[in-house]
């Protein structure tokens, strides 16, 4: 069963993520980078989806000394916004927040807090910092990723949210210019993803939206839905590492089940069920998940504080029995080790020489095979004190080593808590959060074994967030926040329910196992048995079939020995070299033989110390499983004679030994005499060695610690450095694009700095004045400019002065015609660092205007010629610009008539302004192309002149609305009197032809034919109405000219040709006249043609009926 340590801020995470409505949290995901991270954040958010929902927090290794251009680089790659984070900023989703230079970032409440980082020469961990803090504020739902750096930061951060429950991604090694950030993390085994950058963006938002992530659902329903699903989910973990999980609390079941149903992209328990039947690896990813290893060095700085001050100097070390010490659930070993620092220290302050022996268990063997190396990266310089980091390590590349000092004294082993027998005669033994994760009615049950395990003067240290329950009794208090307590030894605790039988059963027995807890009956028993073994027993070990051990009776440490590395429980593996082979044979005969076996020896037990040892097998039988029993009885001088004469045979056996053992010695003696003179000359050359080695070293620790300096500094220029590059390019294609933008456009420019010398010029600045591109450097007043453009200097002393920019055109030596512009050069900051000219060659738009203006002024002078008056209506505002003219002719000036077209259409007379309106709004619809109206419109003097007002539409809308109609106007008032006149005569005219009688009734023509006037009495003979005779012509088909005979005038012939022709009258008796198929009227026509002055311009005719 794993366990982990502790922290204040942590120990209820379990607990604290049910209570929150996740539902309702903004999603923050941290984002760590270093060396080679640049490209990685670019890959990554060109690929994130602007309205994902997520908030991220980019947390960088920055050079303190150079601004950072991060958040103008990644800009160009994403549309989310992006901002440097400051004090107490709230995070919003849909943001991307950045580190700034100098600073370590946390977050609490949903607020961003900015720490100055540490100057001293230690190396600092931004990453791991915002990922702890990430994780406790929340939990579940914190999301950390790691991209590409060197180094290991990131890495605690990575175990910090694994405990809270969050998700963890990391770059694929493959892609990262670095891979050490991403490496160490993926080598806590704790990554749910890796992707390369361009990836992770999907994985991510499938996971944060998948409903088991996004679900506000409380645990119980989801048991109460799936419960037989997830029975199966432990049977399939215990068939595939022997480890039953149905100990385990259901919440911590099913939020890591939850995460890995969404991590795969399943819908339901059901379907991810049968996925993990299929694939190992989700097997085993789903095993190391819950086993949950995470702990770092002296978790809990105050915790271990108190372990140093009121525990380790209450342990009896002047006693001869050894120390010790069980670390239950140690994970990868930081805890332990930790541990044994904090003795060690005390051993070597107090100058003490004492046995200790640390048991260090779980049942991870992965996680125990990390702790044995004593391995571990270099972000624990975080945790761990620098005095003991030099003193109790060894710098590796790439992290940190435990000396051999520390690692000799601790034994890493397998064992399941739950199953396996606990070790016994503890001094202090730590189970730190382990309980919960263990069903409460287990609990219980496994605070009586500890209780056991523990010495009269035993300590007990638990988890802050657990408490000792129903065992409260058997435990005095030593420090209630950090749960540290001292065994009552009078206390005998009861088991009370056994264990229920677990859903595993092991197809060999257990090594461990001596009986079934329910044969042994109460713990008062196990202790009175226990009593009398050590009262009545010689030093014994009790093995099974398999040869492992299984009990220690007594002090058998002359016989056996524990060494360091990896525990085994094979009897051989600790025996005293010179017993095994004695040990080996009466086991032999003893399985064979099922009967006791007794020897007599002597063995050497150390160096020149021989002991006489009676070594007892005997056989013993508990429910049904056989278990060997090996004695060890240390003979006395005083029993040795008394066996003397029973044992003269091996007595003789032995003098005979003796003898050759003595002879052995002296040739032995002799051998140690000849070597000891080499022996002093190599002390002597091995002291100036290991002088010149002391040296080394140091000068090592030195160069590594400078290194370690360099590497840190290395990978902040490297991002400072990656930056800039990125940085470079742009500004090289901006360079590029501006130059060819003045190429290309003709623009010429001149660079002057802020002392006024020449700092660049273009080609085209360099053609057409004295200056040179030689001539950069050199104070532009030492060049003469005067025979190109005179005022230069001047403009330059005024723009430098005033700030203002002066523009001026002058004429170059080539004819053409330039613009320049004089400016001052500002930078970015709006500093003013200088001078900028341009040159613009503007010959092509000073011909262009003088045609513009010429053009205009012939327009302007026609309008004028012709009285028009322009206007210009802006159709939203109602707005009227117009030409001074249009109120003018009415006798206004412009700035008395009104500029709104409805205040304008007031002036309109009321007899024609609803036709004229009516005109305006068909042209409005789009009915007419344009709009023509005659309207009468009020003079300043109260009279009414005449308008004839012609317009269009000039601008519409993407929908065909107008926005803009251009006109005319003209006065016709004058027009209008002459027509009334016209219409006048015209009244007169047709009076007058009325009033004729028949014999001189007559038709009036113009020069094409077409009737102008015609008496009534014409129309009366020719039988139709005068008005019908009104604009028809008598040479169109209507009017028939017969001759004599009735037959048709040729058109020669015809009496308006002949008149025409001739200018002379023309008249014919016999005419038959007929129009519009009336009958034919014979008439005597007389044709009268009018003409001009001179007589030599028709003009018309009238034709007089007889």
């Amino acid at each position: 069963m794993k366990k982990t340590g502790n922290s204040t801020a942590n120990n209820r995470l379990e607990d604290r993520h049910d209570s929150v409505e996740k539902s309702k949290e903004t999603i923050i995901v941290g984002v760590g980078a270093s060396a080679g991270g640049l490209e990685a954040l670019q890959e990554f958010f060109s690929n994130v989806p602007e309205n994902c929902g997520l908030a991220f927090v980019v947390v960088q290794h920055l050079s303190p000394d150079y601004k950072s251009l991060m958040d103008e680089l990644l800009a160009r790659h994403t549309k989310i916004p992006i901002q440097i984070a400051e004090e107490s900023m709230e995070v919003q989703p849909n943001n991307i927040y950045l580190i700034p230079p100098r600073k370590n970032i946390s977050i609490f409440h949903n607020k961003l807090f900015l720490d100055t980082q540490n100057n001293k020469k230690s190396l600092n961990l931004p990453v791991d910092v915002f990922f702890r803090s990430l994780a406790v504020e929340k939990g579940k739902n914190a999301i950390g990723i790691v991209l590409s750096g060197t180094g290991s930061d990131g890495t605690l951060g990575t175990r910090a949210i694994k405990e809270a429950g969050g998700m963890i991604m990391a770059q694929d090694e493959t892609t990262a210019k670095f891979d050490g950030m991403p490496r160490n993390c993926i080598a806590t085994g704790l990554v749910d993803f890796i992707l390369p950058p361009a990836a992770m963006p999907e994985a991510l938002v499938n996971y944060t939206k998948h409903p088991f992530t996004q679900a506000n659902k409380t645990n119980e329903n989801i048991l109460t839905k799936n419960i037989d699903a997830l029975t199966k989910v432990v049977l399939i973990l215990r068939d595939h590492c022997g480890i039953d999980f149905s100990y385990y609390k259901e919440n911590t079941l099913v939020r890591r089940l939850e995460r890995r149903v969404s991590i795969n992209r399943f819908d339901t328990l059901e379907d991810y069920l049968k996925f993990l039947n299929e694939s190992n690896k989700e097997k085993e990813t789903l095993y190391r998940e819950l086993l949950i290893g995470v702990t770092r060095f002296f978790r809990d700085t105050e915790a271990f504080a108190r372990i140093k001050e009121k525990v380790i100097p209450n342990i009896d070390f002047k006693s001869k029995k050894p120390i010790r010490i069980w670390s239950v659930g140690c994970s990868t070993g930081e805890e332990v080790y930790s541990l044994a620092i904090l003795f060690q220290e005390y051993l070597d302050q107090n100058e003490l020489d004492c046995d200790i022996k640390f048991f260090a268990t779980d049942v991870d063997k992965y996680a125990l095979e990390q702790a044995s190396t004593g391995f571990y990266p270099e972000s624990i310089v975080a945790d761990v004190d620098p005095m003991y980091l030099t003193k109790y390590f060894n710098k590796r590349e790439n992290g940190f080593q435990i000396n051999d000092a520390i690692r000799k004294n601790i034994v890493f082993a397998t064992h399941n808590l739950l199953k396996d027998p606990p070790f016994s005669k503890l001094d202090l033994l730590i189970c730190r959060n382990l309980f919960i994760y263990i069903k409460p009615e287990m609990q219980h049950r496994i605070l009586s074994f500890l209780h056991y395990s523990l010495s009269p003067k035993g300590f007990l240290f638990l988890g802050s967030s657990e408490t000792l329950g129903a065992m409260s009794d058997g435990f005095d208090i030593i420090d209630a926040k950090w749960k540290i307590y001292k065994v009552k030894a009078s206390y005998k605790p009861t088991l009370g329910k056994a264990l229920p039988t677990p859903l595993y059963v092991s197809k060999s027995k257990s090594p461990v196992q001596l009986s079934n807890p329910q044969d042994l009956g109460t713990v008062k028993f196990e202790h009175l048995a226990d009593n009398l073994l050590t009262t009545l027993a010689p030093p014994s070990i009790i093995i099974d079939e398999h040869d492992n051990i299984v009990h220690i009776v007594n002090n058998v440490n002359k016989f056996i020995s524990f060494r360091p590395g990896k525990f085994s429980h094979n009897v051989f593996s600790h025996l005293h070299k010179n017993l095994q082979q004695i040990v080996r044979t009466q086991l032999h005969k003893l399985k064979k033989e099922k009967k006791a076996t007794l020897l007599e020896t002597i063995f050497e037990a150390e160096e020149g110390i021989r002991l006489r040892v009676v070594i007892e097998g005997k056989l013993l039988t508990i429910s049904n499983e056989i278990f060997y029993i090996i004695s060890f009885r240390e003979e006395s001088e005083e029993e040795a004679h008394q066996h003397t004469s029973n044992n003269a045979l091996l007595l003789e056996q032995v003098e005979k030994e003796s003898i050759r053992y003595i002879e052995l010695q002296k040739e032995l003696q002799y051998t140690k005499e000849s070597l000891q003179a080499t022996v002093e000359e190599l002390e002597t050359s091995n002291e100036e060695l290991q002088s010149s080695n002391e040296e080394l070293i140091a000068a090592n620790e030195e160069l590594q610690s400078t290194n370690e300096e360099l590497q840190s500094v290395n990978e902040e220029l490297f991002t400072v450095n990656s930056e800039y590059q990125s940085k470079i390019e742009e500004l090289t294609k901006i360079n590029n694009d501006i130059n060819n933008l003045l190429k290309n456009t003709e623009v010429g420019a001149l660079y002057l700095d802020s002392k006024l010398c020449i700092r660049k010029i273009t080609p085209l600045v360099a053609s057409i004045t004295n200056i040179l591109p030689s001539d950069t450097g050199r104070p532009i007043a030492h060049i003469s400019v005067v025979n190109v453009y005179p005022e230069m200097i001047e403009d330059i002393n005024y723009v430098t002065e005033t700030l203002q920019p002066i523009e001026r055109e002058f004429i170059a030596n080539n004819g053409k015609s330039y613009l320049v512009r004089t400016l001052p050069y500002r930078t970015e900051n709006n500093a003013i660092e200088g001078i900028l000219l341009t040159f613009v060659d503007i010959s092509k738009l000073k011909v262009e205007k003088q045609n513009l203006e010429l053009t205009s002024k012939r327009l302007q002078d026609a309008m004028e010629m012709g009285q028009l008056a322009w206007w210009e209506w802006d159709y939203a505002t109602g707005k009227v610009k117009m030409d001074a003219r249009k109120a003018t002719m009415i006798g206004y000036t412009l700035e008395e008539f009104p500029d709104d077209v409805y205040k304008i259409c007031e002036l309109i007379h009321p007899d024609d302004f609803e036709n004229t309106m009516q005109i305006m709004r068909d042209h409005l619809m789009g009915k007419t192309p344009e709009w023509i109206a005659h309207y009468r419109i009020k003079r300043k003097d109260g009279g009414y002149a005449w308008y004839y007002d012609r317009g269009a539409i000039t601008e519409r809308t993407k929908d065909g609305k107008p926005l803009k109609l251009m006109g005319t106007v003209f006065d016709i008032s004058i027009l209008k009197n002459m027509e009334t006149e016209r219409r006048s005569i015209e009244n007169i005219l047709q009076k007058t032809l009325d009033a004729l009688p028949i014999e001189q009734a007559q038709i009036i023509c113009d020069i094409n034919g077409v009737v102008l006037y015609a008496s009534a009495a014409v129309a009366a003979y020719l039988g139709v109405s005068t008005e019908s005779l009104k604009s028809t012509n008598i040479l169109s088909d209507s009017w028939k000219w017969l001759n004599a005979k009735k037959s048709q005038v040729n058109a020669k012939d015809h009496p308006f040709t002949k008149a025409k022709s001739t200018l002379k009258p023309y008249s014919n008796a016999k005419i038959f006249l007929t129009i519009f198929g009336k009958e034919p009227k014979l008439c005597n026509i007389e044709v009268t043609p009018f003409v001009d002055q001179n007589h030599k311009r028709f003009e018309g005719v009238s034709i007089t009926l007889r």
